[in-house]
């Protein structure tokens, strides 16, 4: 036995005896569980809520977050989205981290103020990080294998489908889902590029045409034989079903606005409203009708959303279009006396028409012209401003409209997010008459047809500065309601040869939308389509893209 002991006192590992390499070896697991315990704990969501960062307001904001709280239950602490999973990059960023506790300790930011001004640059170190390194936090718990693209929603699955094939990172996209996105940063679609590149970017960016345009030629002036529409078999021709709903106070600066519209990046990357929201429209009617959200009225009864059947056939001559939708009761809204808006047009039907030389037309169509600072939107100038405005003498601001519908192109400058409280738009920034007779000409406009169905009416006008409204002969519209249906036919002339009238070539595609004043309404408290594409005859795929035409007119002879 003693033996046997002598023999083991003679073992050695590495130099060391059998038992000084024991002791060592536990020395080694007590340091390495205390190691490990202390980093876990520096990890966890106590220590990062508590012990350093003793910046409440930014806990709090996480609270907030999808992050913290959601219907999986499934929640993100704090490391996993700053701290990495493998061992080496983890030992790198607690190294860097160290950095971090020198600033707390210094009290370089121990304020709220201090850290507001800092935001942007905190949030853009972070970005930066993680556009070198794939985004590789928020694979500590996403990942694109894992990914079942048909189980997602539409708008969903479309942007994870396109950002797979273009190999883009998660962070291209998320921002804002732990903390508040910065007041000063300018989303944009350089925003990853500007990191490596230090070049500033500027607010409302826009693919702006460039002066001298092309003249648009019109055609000779012409005038409709008559409502020849409602005299076509219509059985034959394809009809859409679409659904219009109310917009609320969703302007065109919200929805480039990544952080109040959520899809601000996908649609200045060129993204349709359609593409994301087709199937929302019901859910989108329900959020303004109750104010809670995208509208500030309490709108009482009146209906979110309303269903409409859309064809449209044409000749060499004209565009027939017929339009089929229930009438709604009467719901009075509780913000009018006698909760009329129009008391003497039960419903009005818009349509418009433009191309590709209006900017954000191929993405939202006639919301290109819907702006923040318009009648009964949020930052609409008061009375005494447009009276007051040098503007008032070229542009209807005082006939109880105020500010119309009007293109970004016809303003020197649009602002978009409403920095420091400035109002959003550009009402007050309109380019000189030399300019706009230049956009004009060149056919940088919305193209508007009315139908008003108390007079029996048709308006012809377009929007660029604000809107014009005049009489035309080349365009018929007619509307009758029968058993709780109403139908409402248009005859267009393909070219009416009119001014701010829209040439229509049966080659091309255009941006086509419908816009429902129903129930006595007036200004912009009217349901509304999506974008939609329009072409004539079309074949598909060939002619054109089948993802951007949802109208395809029927030719037909008479």
């Amino acid at each position: 036995m003693v033996k046997r002991l002598r023999n083991w006192r003679r073992i050695t590992i590495m130099g060391a005896s059998l038992g000084a390499a024991m002791i060592f070896f536990v020395a080694g697991i007590i340091f390495w569980g205390g190691f490990n315990t202390v980093m876990e704990a520096t990890n966890s969501f106590r220590f990062c809520s508590t012990a350093c960062h003793e910046m409440s307001w930014v806990h709090e904001e996480y609270l907030d977050r999808p992050h913290y709280q959601n219907s999986t239950g499934v929640g993100a602490t704090c490391s996993d989205c700053h701290v990495p999973n493998a061992w080496g990059p983890k030992m790198i960023r607690k190294i860097e981290a160290s950095r971090e506790v020198w600033h707390w300790m210094l009290g370089t930011i121990d304020s709220k103020e201090k850290f507001e001004a800092k935001r942007i640059q905190l949030a853009e170190n972070v970005w930066r990080s993680m556009l070198r390194t794939d985004s590789r936090e928020c694979r500590n718990c996403h990942d694109w294998s894992a990914m079942d693209l048909e189980q997602q929603a539409p708008r969903a699955a479309r942007e994870h489908g396109r950002a797979f094939e273009q190999g883009q990172t998660c962070i291209e996209c998320h921002q804002g889902i732990a903390h508040q996105l910065p007041e000063e940063w300018d989303e944009s679609p350089v925003w990853a590029y500007r990191f490596e590149h230090d070049e500033p970017v500027t607010d409302g960016m826009r693919s702006e045409p460039e002066l001298p345009l092309e003249a648009e030629d019109l055609g000779e002036a012409v005038s409709v034989e008559g409502d020849i529409a409602a005299t076509l078999d219509w059985s034959d021709v394809p009809a859409l079903d679409i659904t219009l709903f109310l917009p609320g106070q969703a302007s065109i600066e919200w929805i480039q606005d990544g952080s109040a519209h959520g899809g601000g990046r996908a649609f200045s990357f060129g993204d349709r409203c359609i593409w994301c929201h087709q199937g929302e429209e019901e859910q989108i009617g329900a959020l303004a009708t109750s104010a809670e959200k995208i509208e500030t009225y309490d709108l009482g009864d009146k209906r979110g959303h309303v269903p409409m059947t859309v064809q449209a056939s044409f000749d060499d001559d004209y565009l027939f279009m017929r339009f089929q939708w229930e009438a709604g009761e009467h719901a009075p809204l509780p913000f009018v006396e006698g909760g009329m808006l129009d008391p003497e047009n039960p419903m009005k039907l818009t349509v418009s028409f433009s191309d590709e030389r209006v900017d954000m037309a191929d993405r939202g169509g006639c919301w290109a012209s819907c702006h923040h600072d318009s009648a009964y939107m949020p930052d609409a100038p008061e009375g005494e401003a447009l009276a007051a405005s040098e503007l008032a003498e070229r542009l209807d601001l005082m006939s109880g409209n105020g500010v119309t519908k009007y293109l970004s192109e016809s303003r020197t400058e649009i602002e978009v997010r409403g920095r420091r409280g400035a109002p959003r738009g550009g009402w007050d920034k309109l380019k000189d008459e030399a300019e706009i007779a230049e956009l004009l000409g060149g056919g940088v406009y919305l193209d508007l047809a009315r139908f008003n169905s108390g007079s029996g009416t048709v308006e012809s006008g377009y929007v660029l500065d604000e809107r014009h409204f005049s009489d035309s002969e080349a365009i018929v519209f007619s509307a009758e309601e029968a058993d709780g249906v109403w139908t409402a036919y248009l005859t267009r002339a393909l070219r009416t040869g009119q001014e701010g009238d829209k040439p229509l070539a049966t080659d091309h595609r255009y941006s086509f939308n419908v816009a429902l004043h129903d129930d006595h309404a007036d200004s912009r408290f009217h349901h509304v389509s999506w974008q939609l594409g329009l072409a004539f005859d079309a074949t598909i795929p060939g002619d054109f893209d089948e993802d951007r035409v949802e109208i395809n007119a029927t030719r037909v002879s008479r």
